[in-house]
């Protein structure tokens, strides 16, 4: 006579039947009685002990210092489906490959009613979320975790009150660093040269800046916070906007593909630039470096005969609508070359509004003269020549700077090529100096085909303007 308790599934039939379990738990298929609602509510008023929600998919990938823990590389919201799956309960957690950030660890943990987040880091065969605690196993760490909860009532989400400015305190470590794309100084906003160690990053906050600059940041480093978590809280008398128009762009007008390009649609809302002129239903992807993990190499070709430019690494693409009195399309994407042309950011609207205007044409301006355009195939002189414009970003309150640079298709031989004037430093390592710039007086020999959009935190971001 077998000794298997009747209706008790195997860990080989849990396994195949739920991907994800609870490990210290097993559920009976009878699990809907009054014993699994009397269970249910002792453990929402119990003690909390932590609970390990293991994932029981094999994972190519997983660290040797993690173990069924360990969920691989999914967003934020499918670790809270999962931890939320049947009711929460206090004390489940899992840890998870951060999405948006590659190579960060998050710990995923449910208490109170609410799911929380912590970036989650291992080293010298300790786990730790700051740098005072360190723990032999993640299961210490949530114990401790808990223990803390159980006095403080009021959880933020993230550490305590008095931990957090702490925290603030600490001073920046840089470290020498080698970025794969292209990267701006944060402090000043200039580019960060070379093939290797560019720039200095932070190890704390992620701020990435010249090596000239890092005495000028100051020593508040947001330590435990990584650059995406550092948010100011947004009050109820904040900064006043001028109202969003109708016909305006909104949050809601692209279908952002990340964070970043969330933020740059927020820019374009906050530029009140009318929706009209873009193809919110076209393919506009973002270059950040998290979207563009993949690419091998910065440079393409368009045009007939063809020229290089740069692919916008860094940027957000917004396609606009086709020019009415411009040549068909299929033969402008594919014997046009494509360049970029600089604009302020204010002066938007006024460009789109005179571009797709019925009665473009090439006439003499009341002058007498037609104005010189100068464009660049080069993204990163395009990124030098754009002013930048602080803002506060309407989600979250923290203090932005955008840019913006019109993507152009330029009609081949309508243009003269040149130097940058004034300047016998090198400005992009891809083109040579005496072809920087691509001029004419043409101007309907200038299609637009894109908006390019880029946003920085400005928080140690230092204008000429603020000086």
């Amino acid at each position: 006579m077998s000794n298997r308790l009747p209706n008790r599934k195997t860990s080989e039939e849990i396994e195949r039947s739920n991907p994800y379990a609870d490990v210290e738990r097993a559920k009976d298929d009878g699990s809907e009685g009054w014993q699994s609602h009397m269970l249910h509510a002792l453990q929402q008023n119990a003690t909390p002990e932590p609970i390990c929600l293991a994932c029981m998919k094999k994972l190519p990938s997983k660290p040797p210092f993690f173990q069924d823990e360990f969920h691989g590389r999914i967003p934020r919201e499918k670790a809270e489906e999962l931890l939320s799956a049947n009711g929460l309960v206090n004390g489940r957690y899992l840890v998870r490959e951060s999405n948006s950030c590659p190579g960060d660890y998050s710990l995923s943990l449910s208490y109170g009613g609410r799911i929380l987040h912590y970036k989650l880091k291992y080293k010298n065969e300790r786990y730790f979320i700051d740098d005072k605690k360190f723990y032999a196993s993640i299961t210490d760490l949530v114990v401790d975790v808990l223990s803390m909860f159980r006095v403080i009532k009021d959880v933020d989400g993230q550490v305590p009150k008095d931990e957090k400015k702490k925290a603030i305190s600490c001073p920046h470590e840089f470290r020498p660093h080698s970025y794969k794309h292209f990267k701006w100084c944060e402090f000043c906003g200039g580019f960060l040269w070379g093939i290797r160690d560019q720039g200095m990053k932070c190890e704390g906050c992620g701020l990435d800046v010249h090596s000239r600059c890092m005495k000028h940041v100051g020593e508040e480093c947001s330590k435990n916070l990584s650059s995406k978590e550092r948010r100011i809280v947004v009050r109820k008398k904040s900064i006043s906007t001028s109202p969003i128009k109708q016909s305006s762009i909104a949050s809601d007008t692209f279908k952002p593909s990340c964070e970043y390009q969330e933020c740059c649609v927020r820019f374009l809302a906050y530029l009140n630039i009318p929706s009209r002129y873009f193809e919110v239903d076209a393919l506009n992807p973002c270059y950040c470096e998290d979207c563009c993990v993949d690419v091998d190499t910065p440079l393409c070709k368009s045009g007939d005969p063809p020229q290089m430019y740069s692919l916008p690494t860094g940027w957000c693409r917004f396609q606009l609508v086709p020019i009415s009195s411009a040549p068909e399309s299929n033969v402008v994407s594919s014997t046009w070359n494509l360049a970029f042309l600089s604009l302020k950011p204010e002066e938007v609207t006024s460009m789109l509004e005179s571009k797709f205007a019925e009665n473009q044409s090439d006439d003499m301006s009341q002058e007498g003269y037609k104005p010189l355009i100068k464009m660049t195939p080069s993204i990163i002189c395009a990124d030098l020549d754009s002013p930048k414009l602080k803002y506060i970003d309407s989600d979250n309150g923290v203090s932005k700077a955008g840019q913006v640079v019109l993507q152009a298709y330029i009609e081949p031989y309508s243009y003269q090529m040149m130097r940058r004037p004034g300047s016998t430093d090198e400005i992009d390592p891809y083109f040579k100096m005496d072809t920087i710039y691509w001029v004419t007086r043409q101007v309907t020999s200038i299609i637009p085909f894109a908006l390019l959009v880029k946003t920085m935190d400005a928080t140690y971001l230092k204008l000429e303007r603020d000086l």
